[in-house]
């Protein structure tokens, strides 16, 4: 098939944004996303490279692959529904398309919007579409004679959303993708014999290239509405830190919560005062796996790590069950600051459902450490404590 050139946006509450660019970065220790010209990843971008790794949801698309780089052309603080059309970005590029950034330099502009599970199923949801396409208009005007093919999910504004792209007026017929799975949507788009995408590129647009095959791409203009919030620490920056405050999730199930640890005391009595700081192991249900808590595909059980002296907390065993350990600042308006040891060995830290920051081990990593846990309140002295990983 020929290569198409695809204009992929993620309209957000704020406006449409831009896929820029995706390559594959194999220097960066797990895939990233960034806003343009920014080096601090998003505060999302944990939950990129979970979807990304290898192994990880996005293999069964493209293969085991290279950490990547992921760019927009500017910045959101939360949401999951960037997962379908970045999904989808990823599928063309291994397909031989390629991203451009400008509406005049496409053949095809996709408009895609969701949340996947372990399987990149489409979750259903209400994912403010009526917003995002009003918000969308203008960037949509600038390419009148670009077709477009859009995914909506299943939810209360769907039929609405449908009507409403229909009247801002593209060439041809609306091209609907498939909103069951991104497999689906990515054979609709790439799969020969299908009719609507041989027609969809006009011959005025494929002055740029030879004229596609029958496997040719169905066009559309590709959107993001934002769900859940995931706020994350930049991971290229030291130390990571963790705002206090609960982080809900949606499009999921949320983890089930326990007691947490008092983990730093104002001095040596246990009585003296408050913790600053509650740490839990991450372990894997029964009949469940680290793999699969780290997708997100099941909760992990939450154990807390008691003080075991001052300034030290009791070890922990690297079980096989061991999949992490969560931090949150007992305060409000507290921070946690975790020590490069565990950083490294560890996937780029994600929220849980009451704001505690979680660190995946990574699978080649699972080796014996001491790292440092310092809980900075907002007003006050930091407190810091140490804590060892054990081979059983």
């Amino acid at each position: 098939m020929t290569p198409v050139a695809v204009l992929i946006v993620v309209p957000t509450t704020g406006g449409p944004l831009v896929v820029r660019s995706l390559k594959a970065r194999p220097g960066l220790p797990a895939s990233a996303a960034f806003a343009q010209g920014d080096y601090r990843p998003l505060p999302w971008s944990g939950d990129y490279a979970r979807l990304a790794a290898p192994g990880g949801p996005l293999s069964s698309l493209a293969g085991a692959t290279a950490a990547h780089e992921l760019r927009l052309s500017g910045s959101f603080d939360a949401g999951r529904s960037w997962e379908v059309p970045v999904c989808l970005a990823h599928g063309l590029l291994a397909r031989g398309h390629r991203l451009v950034a400008e509406p005049g330099e496409a053949d095809l502009l996709l408009w895609a919007t969701g949340a996947v599970d372990l399987d990149l199923a489409v979750l259903p949801g209400d994912y403010a579409l009526l917003d995002k396409i009003e918000r969308s208009r203008a960037l949509l005007d600038a390419a009148p004679q670009t077709p477009r093919a859009v995914l909506l999910p299943e939810g209360p504004e769907r039929a609405a959303a449908v009507s409403a792209l229909q009247a801002l007026g593209a060439p041809g017929a609306l091209n609907l993708l498939p909103a069951t799975n991104v497999a689906a949507a990515l054979s609709a788009l790439t799969a020969g014999g299908a009719a609507e995408a041989r027609s969809a590129i006009p011959a005025s647009r494929l002055r740029r290239g030879p004229a596609l095959a029958a496997g040719a791409l169905a066009l559309g203009l590709a959107g993001v509405a934002l769900g859940t919030v995931y706020a994350r620490p930049p991971i290229a920056e030291a130390p990571v830190t963790a705002a206090a405050g609960p982080e809900p999730r949606t499009g999921g199930t949320a983890p089930r919560t326990g007691p947490s640890t008092a983990a730093v005391r104002a001095g040596s009595s246990p009585v003296a005062a408050a913790p600053l700081v509650r740490v839990d192991e991450l372990v894997a249900p029964a009949r469940s796996s680290c793999r699969r808590v780290a997708f997100g595909a099941d909760p992990p059980e939450r154990r807390p790590v008691p003080e075991e002296a001052d300034g030290r907390l009791r070890p922990t065993r690297l079980a096989p069950d061991l999949c992490g350990l969560a931090f949150r600042p007992a305060a409000p308006g507290g921070r946690i600051e975790v020590g490069p040891e565990l950083r490294t060995a560890s996937l780029p830290p994600s929220a849980l459902s009451d704001g505690a920051q979680a660190y995946f081990l990574r699978e080649g990593a699972r080796q014996n450490l001491v790292y440092a846990v310092q809980a900075v309140p907002e007003a006050g002295a930091a407190r810091r404590l140490t804590h060892a990983l054990e081979r059983p």
